[in-house]
C-alpha cells in the first residue's frame, strides 16, 4: 500500500453492535476496508460521488457510510467538494488499484460469460483436483457508464475429494488455476472469494 497507510477499518466479517432506541444491541456486519477500496475503485470514471453512492454499493446504511468518510479523508484517498459531495484522490485510485475505465462493457460482460464457461467445464473435469463454488463479480461495468475497467471476480476454490493436494503445493496449484480460468483475458482479475464480496453490489456467475 503506497507510505504504508492503512485505513483502520475492521478486517472483513467483523461485527459492530450498535445501539437501538431502546438501549439493546444488534449485531451487524462491519464495513471492511477491502469493500471501502473497492467502492474507491469504481468511482475512478466518476468525478464527484456521494455517501449515499457508497452506502448503495457497499449495501449498507447511510450511518454507516459516514462514518467512513471522515477516515478516508483523514489518509487522504478522498477530498470534500464544495457542494457537499466528495472525489477519489490520486492517492485513493492507488490505494484501491483503478486504472482508466477503457474497455466496453459489452466486452466485459462477454469475458465474465466465458468465464462462467470455463468453471462449469472445470466443475464437470473429474480429474481436476479443484471445484468452484462461490463466484461473483465486481467493479464499475455494474454502472451506467458505456466504458469499464477489469472486472474483479472473486472465486472460492475447493480442492475435489480424494484429489486433495498438500500444503506445501497448494499455493501453487490454486495460481496455476486462477492463470488458467483467466485464460489470458485483460477484462478479468480474479482472486479468491471473500465474504464482503457478496454483500456489495455484485454479479454471481455460479
Amino acid at each position: 500500500m503506497p507510505g504504508g497507510k492503512i485505513v483502520p477499518f475492521p478486517p472483513a466479517g467483523a461485527k459492530t453492535k450498535p445501539k437501538h432506541k431502546n438501549g439493546s444491541e444488534s449485531t451487524r456486519e462491519a464495513v471492511s476496508r477491502e469493500a471501502v477500496f473497492s467502492f474507491l475503485k469504481d468511482t475512478r470514471g466518476a468525478v464527484t460521488w456521494t455517501a449515499a453512492d457508497l452506502a448503495r454499493t457497499l449495501r449498507v446504511s447511510i450511518a454507516q457510510a459516514k462514518q467512513a468518510l471522515p477516515v478516508l479523508e483523514m489518509q487522504g484517498y478522498i477530498r470534500a467538494t464544495e457542494h457537499g459531495e466528495w472525489m477519489t484522490t490520486i492517492a485513493g485510485e492507488q490505494i484501491s488499484g483503478s486504472a482508466a475505465p477503457h474497455f466496453e462493457k459489452t466486452t466485459v460482460d462477454r469475458a465474465l460469460n466465458e468465464l462462467r464457461d470455463r468453471i462449469r467445464q472445470l466443475n464437470k473435469d473429474r480429474n481436476s483436483n479443484f471445484t468452484v463454488g462461490k463466484t461473483v463479480a465486481f467493479g464499475d461495468f455494474l454502472g451506467n457508464a458505456s466504458r469499464a475497467q477489469a472486472a474483479d471476480v472473486g472465486i472460492q476454490l475447493k480442492q475435489r475429494a480424494g484429489r486433495e493436494i498438500g500444503a506445501a503445493d497448494l499455493a501453487k496449484a490454486e495460481k496455476l488455476l486462477f492463470t488458467s480460468l483467466r485464460a489470458r483475458s485483460a477484462m478479468l482479475h480474479l482472486q479468491r472469494y471473500e465474504n464482503w464480496m457478496a454483500v456489495r453490489t455484485h454479479r454471481r456467475l455460479i
